[in-house]
């Protein structure tokens, strides 16, 4: 599968619990497609290793284990368990010595854990020090520091945006920085992280008034730039975030009784108008993922 190809997956709408995909091509997006066996009730995870193939996780439908499927470019692989994970809300996927996997625990357990996946999944480990009330987000900056940077929604009652990096390298060790509040950045829902080809990192969340704005901020080294909003963007749960050709790309669930998900570009410094995303509907947040990247 060709290096640079971007791809969506997300849950349907209320009360359609089917996965579906598209993907970015030649200037639009194409038809979405269900993909094969997989039930969802939360939230969906893509990575794309370079030459493929691309990876999905999402938390399953009424149950609250993590599940995987393969994609070759023509076809997708049948549902398979990740052994002993599981989450209330669903998980986060960065490619990095195979497929690095983060989550939020089960009903009453807000610690993130973690696995990767490199011809097997690896025993679940905790993240020190991280716990969140609703999931985190994963990106590799292969361009700066070459490690898997998470960033995550603080634990029940805590607003705050946390971020850390993950040390241990290709040895599997438990190995993280400590974390660190993302300054001026709270929210209620979801975050999304990606990496652009420059190095640093791309954070956007959605904000914490009624106004249910989309918020973003850039890590410059060790800093995080002051929060801005995108044109536009609304939504009820929170963002996802790609690279393709060099551009950062944002899809997102609509504001409170909008299932519609929605698309814009940041060329230099400005963001695209919002446009519709033909036939995708979701009741929670989409999950978007560059082969590659």
């Amino acid at each position: 599968m060709p290096d640079g190809t971007t791809f969506m997956a997300w849950k349907g709408v209320t009360g359609d619990e089917q996965v579906w995909w598209n993907r970015w091509d030649n200037g639009s997006w194409s038809v979405p497609q269900r993909v094969p066996g997989a039930l969802s009730s939360a939230g969906v995870a893509l990575a794309g290793p370079p030459g493929g193939p691309l990876y999905l996780t999402w938390r399953g439908s009424g149950e609250e284990g993590i599940w995987v499927a393969r994609f070759d470019g023509s076809s997708w692989t049948w549902p398979e368990r990740v052994p002993d994970a599981n989450g209330s809300v669903g998980p986060a996927l960065a490619p990095y010595a195979g497929v690095f996997q983060a989550w939020k625990g089960v009903t009453g357990d807000q610690r993130i854990w973690w696995n990767r996946w490199n011809g097997g999944w690896s025993g679940n480990q905790v993240v020190p020090g991280a716990n969140s009330s609703f999931g985190p987000a994963l990106a590799f900056d292969r361009y700066g520091t070459g490690v898997p940077h998470m960033v995550w929604k603080g634990s029940e009652g805590d607003e705050r945006i946390w971020w850390n990096r993950y040390l241990g390298g290709g040895s599997g060790s438990n190995n993280w920085t400590g974390p660190e509040a993302v300054p001026a950045a709270t929210t209620r829902a979801g975050v999304a992280l990606a990496s652009p080809p420059e190095g640093g990192l791309y954070l956007a969340w959605k904000s914490t008034d009624a106004e249910e704005n989309i918020l973003y901020s850039r890590l410059s080294g060790n800093t995080w730039l002051s929060p801005r909003g995108v044109p536009g963007a609304r939504s009820s749960v929170g963002p996802a975030l790609a690279v393709n050709s060099g551009y950062l790309y944002a899809t997102w669930k609509g504001v409170t009784g909008d299932e519609q998900v929605w698309w814009s570009r940041l060329v230099g410094n400005t963001w695209s108008v919002p446009q519709q995303v033909g036939g995708a509907r979701s009741s929670f947040r989409p999950a978007l993922a560059t082969i590659g990247s």
